[in-house]
């Protein structure tokens, strides 16, 4: 399996998804095709074969429809047989309530995988 690694746009975020497990989105996520974005992230995870997993999601902002695509990317990797271990570091600045409140709701969806919150000051 090949690693994937995508350039952030203004209205897309840096993927750096690493076949060793090591996985990251940071940016902003507005995409105009959420499906044509995500779609093949979350068949690569889905085809995903390492013991151990840790993804670093430092978002900016995301809209509803990405939202949806991230909850869905999370529950392929908590899904996919393959990994043994999945953590997640949900990272978000200190005063932003709603990206905590996220992070909270898409831990209370997975079944295996661990949440780590990261409250930081300019994080981006």
């Amino acid at each position: 399996m090949n690693s994937l690694v995508i350039q952030k746009t203004d209205s897309t975020p840096e993927i750096s998804f690493l076949h060793k497990g090591e996985l990251k989105i940071t940016g902003r996520s507005l995409p105009e095709d959420v499906h044509k974005f995500y779609d093949p992230l979350i068949d690569w995870v889905k085809l995903l074969e390492t013991d151990k997993v840790k993804i670093d999601l430092k978002l900016e902002y995301l809209n509803t429809s990405s939202t949806k695509k991230i909850l869905n990317l999370l529950i392929a990797l908590d899904e996919n047989e393959n990994i043994q271990q999945v953590d997640i570091n949900w990272y978000y600045e200190f005063d932003d309530l709603e990206m905590e409140d996220l992070g909270g709701i898409y831990e209370e969806e997975l079944k295996r995988a661990q949440f780590h919150f990261i409250e930081g000051v300019d994080i981006f």
